[in-house]
């Protein structure tokens, strides 16, 4: 076997050790590539697409109707605590490749999966309630209060009582109020073009009579 050694270094040098240190820069090289993180998560996020490397596939969907979607745990890890506790306890979950979530809707599932990859996501009128039923049951916070910063925004006479109720069976605490404050604010309104006041429990009115209405 033949054996290479290279002598990198000055060897018996007579240099001052303060000349010394100030050529250290040609005794190693550091190297560091400005864009690297964003191109690896452009790799990883590739991947998902493809399907290439995943680790666990997520089966969602309403009765019959299912939809699967392969990811990386760790990717998805990084969502929340809910998914980081998922595979990481004894949960039955951390060992199973084919992890079932019931009673979500699949494409609300698949935007918050591809937003852990790319850190964006769109929100609508027709997939905000959806997305934020998702990122409410998953403990997503930035999600929920994107979501409900948008709901604000879309507050009407006409639906601010249905808005209302959507927020209380969540228990989304600052979209209660917000929309609460609203009805109050708007109240004639609410009473001449809401059709949702008419079915509104004795209780509820009586709520809304006595809040200063």
């Amino acid at each position: 076997m033949i054996k290479m050694a290279f002598n990198l270094g000055p060897g018996n040098s007579s240099i001052e050790s303060d000349e010394l240190m100030s050529d250290r820069s040609d005794d190693q090289q550091h190297l560091t590539i400005s864009d690297h993180a964003a191109r690896t998560v452009s790799k990883i996020s590739s991947y998902f697409r493809q399907g290439f490397l995943c680790d666990v596939v997520f089966i969602c969907g309403y009765g019959q109707n299912k939809h699967r979607i392969p990811a990386h745990r760790l990717v998805v890890a990084t969502l929340s605590d809910y998914f980081r506790a998922m595979f990481e306890s004894n949960m039955l979950e951390t060992k199973q490749r084919e992890i079932v979530i019931n009673d979500i809707d699949p494409d609300a599932l698949e935007k918050l999966i591809l937003y852990a990859y790319e850190g964006t996501l769109e929100i609508h009128q027709d997939n905000v309630t959806d997305i934020l039923r998702a990122a409410h049951m998953f403990d997503i916070s930035e999600i929920v209060n994107a979501c409900c910063k948008f709901i604000e925004k879309q507050l009407h006479p006409s639906n601010c009582l249905g808005i209302h109720k959507f927020a209380v069976l969540h228990d989304l605490h600052g979209l209660i109020e917000t929309a609460w404050n609203y009805i109050l604010t708007h109240f004639t309104n609410v009473v001449q073009n809401n059709h949702e006041f008419l079915e509104l429990s004795f209780d509820e009115l009586k709520q809304l009579l006595t809040s200063g209405a």
